[in-house]
């Protein structure tokens, strides 16, 4: 059963922690499976959080801004540098510039981002990208309906169903991730952390290229870019969710 609760899986070792970073209007139950693998499986210390406007059920997805999220995160990075030699950093979709701009900044061991949001999906049929109707019209909308949640794997989809709080996605808070990603984009030379990027390529959500142009600009020596082909956008739980953990345990 998947749930949507921070958690914290201690080891008895201080030697390793990871911080897992969830995506734009989902939550926590994202990673929780990858999460109690690496805890169960490598023994290390995994803490997953929930953002400020992320955190509690509701009928809508609330407004929240990524400053808010960030500040959550460098708490929680604090906490566990504080008690651990060193802390990596795993983020999935909006968790990935979170995790980026973390890592621009403050010393990283390591960094995993799965399926990373740079720019929404673009579709044939889209006569603008949905970002410019985002700016224009979205400021007259606040919120749209969430479709079906882009996993392939029917069992695990309709658990996260069961799991996610809202049904919607605030539009406020996706114009704040925008601006959040715009300045990650300047930041990528600054990121030295070692990267593992994990990209399905056939992300319905997210345009796959994003994992490319973050490969390209990171200034991490050691960066691995990997495709996978039989999952949608949430790759911890889909198809290729023990292909996924098998990749980043043997990264970390």
């Amino acid at each position: 059963m998947l749930r949507n609760r921070p958690f914290l899986h201690r080891s008895t070792s201080t030697e390793h922690a990871c911080l897992l970073l969830h995506g734009l209007g989902g939550g926590v139950y994202e990673l929780q499976l990858l999460g109690e693998y690496l805890h169960h499986r490598l023994g290390l210390t995994v803490q997953g959080i929930s953002y400020p406007g992320h955190d509690r059920p509701a009928s809508r997805m609330p407004a929240s801004t990524w400053q808010q999220w960030y500040a959550h995160i460098v708490e929680t990075y604090q906490a566990l540098a504080q008690t651990y030699q060193s802390v990596s950093v795993i983020g999935f979709s909006t968790g990935c510039p979170l995790g980026l701009h973390l890592a621009a900044t403050h010393p990283i061991e390591k960094l995993v981002l799965l399926c990373p949001y740079l720019a929404i999906g673009r579709q044939w049929y889209y006569l603008l990208p949905l970002e410019a109707l985002i700016f224009s019209l979205g400021w007259l909308i606040e919120d749209v309906p969430r479709l079906r949640l882009p996993i392939r794997d029917p069992v695990m989809r309709s658990l996260a169903e069961e799991a996610l709080f809202y049904k919607t996605f605030n539009l406020s808070a996706v114009r704040s991730a925008i601006e959040l990603i715009e300045q990650v984009k300047t930041e990528l030379p600054q990121v030295h952390a070692p990267t593992l990027i994990l990209q399905a390529g056939h992300d319905t959500l997210v345009d796959p290229a994003g994992a490319e142009y973050i490969y390209q600009h990171l200034g991490s020596r050691v960066k691995t870019l990997q495709w996978l082909w039989e999952s949608d956008h949430i790759i911890s739980l889909d198809q290729e969710r023990k292909v996924v953990f098998a990749q980043v345990g043997k990264f970390l």
